[in-house]
């Protein structure tokens, strides 16, 4: 059986050398995804349309989009960069996320393909000869651009399997866990959560802050897919005893979705919802963000089987004490209170992103992810 080792993880490079490689490399990945993609499926209007998903083209084109925007326009006194136009006229009404709701993205016409690889590499090229002249001050713009582009290629991996596309093999899979079961007992204690020991941070990382966790037992790897296919193919799967009202109403709602019941791998495309239903069903419950992040610490035997599937917590998505918005604003103002926080990353995500203090955030309903659950013992 192949095995999980501890996940990978990566610091942001901080050097001109180290940035370089990294937005170059990012950039090869992020082509390789969508290299075999039909020719049609670049048009928003013959590309199977879904609301939790964006067109190919515009995916890519946002990307180039940011780059040039954080890297190339942003100045503390011009946030909206007004004072220095994109090279591509057609730029900011068509790919800036914070202005362009996502219905619209489907509804926009979009200059020809060519035309917004052109602006990619025109973009990348510019970025580039900044970050040679870059002050060692100024480079956190770049380490944006890596780390939005790092997400967005997840994104484009998330977008290809929800319209039932075959993952390119630069993806990789999703690994077998370790053969063990069973629960972690941790004494807890003080943690600092948030990433004040990284040299890159997103905002809603800070300030970090110390907080007590309590003695728990959490369990020593993810939900597997048999475990989890125990409880969606019985009954009780359907029995409101276990959901939430909230629960109720998007399992009622929901569409059937395939997934498998391996019982060597997490099981993934699992929502909040069916992640809270299944710990009620089982007689547990889910961790904090706080005792999820205390384990990864501490425990390397907890460690090896992150990495494969995001984690569903049972903490909402808020901002720490003395939170400040960072220079990318809309990054997690607009989702405080609405999303929920997973943790540890998928077997698609980048390992720069894979660091126990990481915040991924998505609304309880999603499953379209690469997301899945762990549970603590109750008590």
């Amino acid at each position: 059986m192949e095995a999980v080792c501890e996940p990978a993880t990566e610091q942001m490079p901080q050097e001109v050398d180290g940035l370089r490689g990294a937005l170059l490399r990012q950039r090869e990945y992020t082509l390789a995804l969508y290299a075999d993609l039909p020719d049609k499926y670049w048009s928003p209007a013959d590309f199977p349309y879904s609301p939790i998903v964006n067109p190919p083209l515009w995916e890519l084109a946002h990307i180039a989009w940011f780059a040039e925007f954080f890297c190339l326009r942003w100045r503390p006194d011009d946030l909206q960069g007004q004072r220095t136009p994109s090279s591509f006229a057609p730029a900011d009404a068509l790919f800036n996320s914070q202005t362009v709701p996502h219905l619209q993205r489907w509804r926009n016409a979009y200059p020809a393909k060519d035309a917004c690889f052109s602006y990619m590499q025109r973009v990348l090229h510019d970025v580039l000869q900044a970050l040679d002249k870059s002050a060692s001050d100024e480079r956190y713009a770049f380490q944006l651009a890596v780390a939005h582009e790092d997400m967005h290629a997840e994104a484009l991996a998330m977008t290809l399997n929800t319209i039932g596309l075959t993952l390119p093999e630069c993806v990789g899979q999703q690994h077998m866990l370790p053969a063990r079961g069973g629960s972690l007992q941790l004494d807890g204690g003080d943690i600092l959560l948030g990433g004040s020991q990284r040299n890159f941070r997103f905002d809603n990382e800070m300030p970090a802050r110390m907080t007590s966790v309590a003695p728990f037992a959490i369990a020593s790897q993810p939900v597997t897919g048999a475990e989890f296919a125990a409880f969606l193919h019985s009954a009780d799967y359907r029995d409101n005893r276990f959901w939430s009202d909230a629960g109720c109403k998007w399992r009622d709602a929901a569409s059937a979705l395939t997934r498998h019941a391996d019982a060597n791998r997490a099981a993934a495309h699992v929502s909040l919802h069916e992640a809270e239903a299944w710990c009620r069903w089982a007689g547990r419950r889910l961790p904090s963000e706080a005792e999820w992040e205390f384990a990864a610490v501490n425990s390397a035997l907890f460690r090896q089987s992150c990495g494969q599937v995001w984690e569903w917590t049972s903490t909402a998505f808020a901002p720490f004490p003395g939170f400040s918005p960072g220079r990318y604003r809309d990054y997690s103002v607009p989702w405080f209170g609405t999303h929920q926080v997973l943790k540890g990353g998928s077997f698609v995500t980048h390992p720069r992103l894979k660091y126990p203090q990481y915040r991924n955030f998505y609304t309880p309903d999603r499953r379209d992810m690469f997301c899945g659950f762990r549970s603590c013992e109750m008590g």
